[in-house]
């Protein structure tokens, strides 16, 4: 939504919208509602989801099968995983999903390439996805599911 007003402010310097160039607004009104309500539930469900996660993740690594970590990776990881969530939520909420690409996670892929934890990426963003379901309507998974999967697309690529 800032990047779509940026994008108008110079597209229509000195001279006035059109209705096309402001239909962005009234879509985003629109779904104001279920966007502000997806949100809360994200943000009161927040631990069990983590730990939801946390715990699917420790299964599928079973003997450190896909990825080896110790403590302090652990820890930070689990920082990550809530950042992650947070600000997802906070692009689907504000529907600008390319402030939450070139902002977070451009940035966030060179730290994932550097540490070489592509593949727990490819792992755990579908994982988030499918336990963020369980706590939400398939109308308010419409709108955050998008966030997750660009996560998982840039950062697992």
């Amino acid at each position: 939504m800032l990047t779509q007003f940026s994008n108008l402010s110079v597209n229509t310097d000195g001279r006035y919208a059109t209705d096309s160039e402001l239909e962005f607004i009234n879509d985003y009104l629109e779904s104001m509602a279920m966007r502000v309500q997806t949100y809360e539930k994200i943000q009161a469900n927040e631990e069990a989801i983590v730990q939801e996660v946390d715990e699917k993740m420790q299964e599928l690594n079973k003997n450190d099968s896909l990825f080896k970590m110790d403590e302090n990776t652990k820890i930070v990881c689990l920082r990550d995983r809530k950042n992650a969530i947070k600000y997802t939520s906070a692009a689907m909420l504000i529907n600008d999903l390319d402030r939450l690409r070139d902002g977070l996670l451009i940035w966030l892929k060179t730290i994932v390439k550097a540490v070489g934890y592509d593949r727990f990426v490819r792992t755990h963003y579908p994982i988030i996805q499918e336990v963020i379901q369980e706590y939400l309507t398939p109308e308010e998974a419409k709108y955050i599911l998008p966030g997750f999967q660009l996560d998982c697309t840039i950062l697992g690529a």
